[in-house]
């Protein structure tokens, strides 16, 4: 039987947590002897506890741990008697000590996985450990690995380097049963959005977008999932705009299909993304996305066939593309199922899961 240990010391719960969640439970259901490694305080090892059978080992991490011997040595004493076939690890700082330490004890698979569009610092440190340690690296995107290799394109050599789509169930009939996370009101137009509420996501903008819809004459309701930084602030823009019955704060979603169960469509302000989870999502819940032409969009959003891609700078244009959904509910079911097919076909959690193991089978 393989094993494979996934390793990541994040210690609140987003995008990268959540690929984590997903894959260690598609590798145990699969068949695989599979073990996590998170960190003492970690949003991600309390759900695998509470929700999961899987094995978790706690392991008190920061960005500098990788610079105390016993850190390392504790860790390395840990694979050395689990003996992993394959690590797979989720961050810069998971790279620095798991590698390191999985390279000391004999680990023959040790994959960094980059969720992050941003590039990678050409450090004497990176060159060691893309060099040296890592054996694969793995994107999530074609443009998160083109960033990351912006500031040196020879960092590790091609072949070791792979673009792998997050995967995302395609399970209609189960998350069709799960409540919606809001019930319409009369004949209202239900615009969903999700995501920590911070500057790279962009609300603000959004928000924006609704007022406009509102001073166009539009009912619409807009649901946002997430919570963040920047929630006070984003309440009292709601305040200054009026929309107080339009908008409703949900906070943190637990199960996403609530949401996607209750809205229309998705609008993504977001202007910077590794991989968009909540637009593959919305699609594979059969609903259109609106989001901005930036970063890995294009690679999820076909534009004009499952939803609508706009000009970063363009808000106008994107309350225009809003619009045409908000008005038309014809087109939102051609888009949405559309959708549905272009994730069945290229994003699917199973064909993900395939193309991770390919790498240490």
């Amino acid at each position: 039987m393989k094993s494979i240990c996934f390793f990541n010391t994040n210690k609140a719960w987003g995008g990268g947590e959540r690929w984590v969640y997903d894959n260690a439970l598609t590798a145990l259901r699969k068949g695989y002897d599979v073990r996590v490694v998170t960190n003492v305080k970690s949003a991600l090892g309390d759900r695998l506890e509470n929700e999961t059978d899987l094995r978790v080992h706690r392991q008190n991490v920061s960005n500098l741990s990788f610079l105390n011997p016993l850190t390392l040595l504790s860790i390395r004493s840990y694979f050395t008697r689990t003996r992993p076939d394959a690590l797979v690890m989720s961050l810069p700082s998971d790279m620095k000590v798991g590698g390191m330490a999985a390279r000391m004890a004999g680990v023959p698979t040790i994959i960094y996985r980059r969720g992050i569009a941003l590039p990678v610092r050409n450090t004497a440190l990176n060159r060691f450990l893309f060099g040296s340690v890592i054996t694969h690296f793995m994107c999530n995107s074609e443009e998160t690995r083109r960033l990351a290799l912006k500031e040196n394109p020879d960092l590790i050599p091609a072949e070791r380097v792979s673009v792998n789509y997050n995967g995302v169930d395609v399970r209609p009939e189960e998350t069709a049963a799960i409540a919606p996370a809001y019930q319409r009101q009369g004949d209202e137009i239900i615009i969903g959005n999700a995501g920590r509420l911070t500057e790279q996501k962009r609300q603000d903008l959004l928000l924006e977008a609704v007022a406009r819809l509102k001073s166009r004459g539009h009912n619409v309701k807009l649901l946002l999932a997430g919570v963040g930084e920047l929630e006070d602030a984003l309440k009292q823009q709601v305040q200054t705009l009026g929309l107080q019955d339009e908008v409703v704060f949900l906070g943190f979603v637990k199960a996403m299909p609530a949401l996607y169960n209750a809205m229309d469509f998705m609008a993504h302000t977001a202007h910077w993304e590794g991989f968009g989870y909540v637009l593959a999502e919305s699609m594979a819940a059969g609903k259109p996305v609106v989001g901005f032409n930036v970063s890995s969009n294009p690679e999820l959003i076909k534009d004009g066939e499952t939803g609508y891609l706009v000009d970063v700078d363009d808000l106008e244009g994107f309350v225009d593309r809003m619009e045409t959904l908000v008005v038309d509910a014809d087109l939102r079911h051609r888009m949405g199922e559309a959708g549905r097919q272009r994730v069945d076909a290229l994003f699917s959690s199973d064909r993900a899961f395939e193309r991770l193991i390919r790498l240490f089978s």
